[in-house]
């Protein structure tokens, strides 16, 4: 649920790099198939991420530096509560438009330009597709002292308004990159690491416009994970909580309102691509097993379980490749004649 971008060795951004390059032509079917009747305790927690549609984005967009490949630009936008959301979006060189795009999400060490997401967003323009990186809550230009980036932490009513903050940011992605006419309003996919990953489990399950995800690392069952906090020597590091039945009940309020395992079960019939690390020593793996369970996934070709620890092998980003490339279809590059 701590993802450490210095924990990324250069080689491996390299080979993130090199490995996503170009690919075939797949048009992806808007998702027009909406979850079944939902409960009222259902209803109750979609209340939370509600907004009203019609908020301005009051964008600004300025260039921030460009490669052949492709240009990117500093961005913000306001979102709710009256905050304003900083964002990278990046666009691909030499492809016509409209592009598809990939909203990336950082994970609780990370903010909208930390190393693993910058590289993504290189190896995705590389591919014809545009990405939008925000900075999540406390996170990146958005830190504030005394708040941590561990914006899951389920005894926390403070965490739990950042994190639902924070999803609806992801939401307001969308309505920005719906408004742009250079992008696909019908490809919007996601792309979240750790904590970012667990965000979107609960922004794609509820926002039917992302049309496709690619969690990699999450998590979920946050109160079992507490329940049992003393199994779990490295997550208890991270979350200090003590375990006492006042305690446990706060946890299961605000995690009835947070937990991933609520939301990620609407994510299909979507594309859907879970990634789990084999040796993950940050995310148990009942907390894998669990949001599995929760997603509907099938387990031959909708999770994909790697040889690594919580950081990534370079190797998981074939994965990451491929999934993009079925559910968008890979794109053909503008070629100038010789003269």
């Amino acid at each position: 649920m701590h993802s450490r971008s210095k924990r990324y060795s250069s080689l491996a951004i390299l080979l993130i790099a090199i490995t996503l390059s170009s690919y075939c032509s797949i048009p992806l079917q808007a998702n027009q198939e909406r979850k079944t009747a939902l409960t009222p305790e259902q209803n109750m927690r979609l209340q939370y991420y509600a907004y009203d549609k019609d908020l301005p984005l009051n964008s600004v967009i300025k260039p921030l530096d460009k490669k052949p490949s492709r240009i990117r630009y500093s961005l913000s936008f306001d979102s709710i509560h009256d905050q304003r959301v900083t964002a990278i979006l990046a666009i691909p060189n030499n492809f016509k438009q409209p592009f598809p795009s990939v909203i990336l999400v950082h994970g609780s060490g990370g903010d909208k330009d930390t190393s693993y997401i910058q590289w993504s967003s290189d190896a995705l323009t590389s591919m014809g597709y545009a990405t939008l990186a925000i900075d999540t809550q406390y996170h990146g230009d958005r830190a504030r002292k005394g708040r941590t980036g561990e914006i899951h932490m389920p005894d926390s009513y403070t965490m739990r308004d950042a994190w639902i903050q924070s999803v609806v940011d992801i939401r307001r992605c969308v309505d920005y990159l719906q408004k742009r006419p250079d992008m696909d309003s019908n490809k919007i996919g996601y792309l979240g690491f750790s904590q970012g990953g667990m965000l979107g489990s609960v922004a794609c399950g509820i926002e039917d416009r992302i049309s496709c995800a690619c969690l990699a690392v999450p998590g979920g069952g946050l109160a079992n994970l507490v329940r049992n906090i003393d199994k779990y020597p490295v997550l208890k590091a991270h979350w200090p909580v003590k375990v006492t039945p006042e305690i446990l009940a706060k946890v299961d309020e605000i995690s009835s309102i947070t937990d991933p395992i609520n939301y990620i079960g609407m994510i299909i019939p979507r594309p859907l691509l879970i990634i789990v690390a084999i040796h993950d020593e940050i995310i148990p793996a009942e907390s894998s097993a669990i949001l599995i369970q929760a997603s509907h996934a099938r387990e031959a070709d909708q999770v994909k379980r790697v040889e690594s620890g919580h950081v990534l092998n370079p190797i998981a980003f074939f994965d990451i490749r491929h999934f993009f490339e079925k559910s968008f279809g890979k794109r053909s590059r503008i070629t100038t004649s010789a003269k």
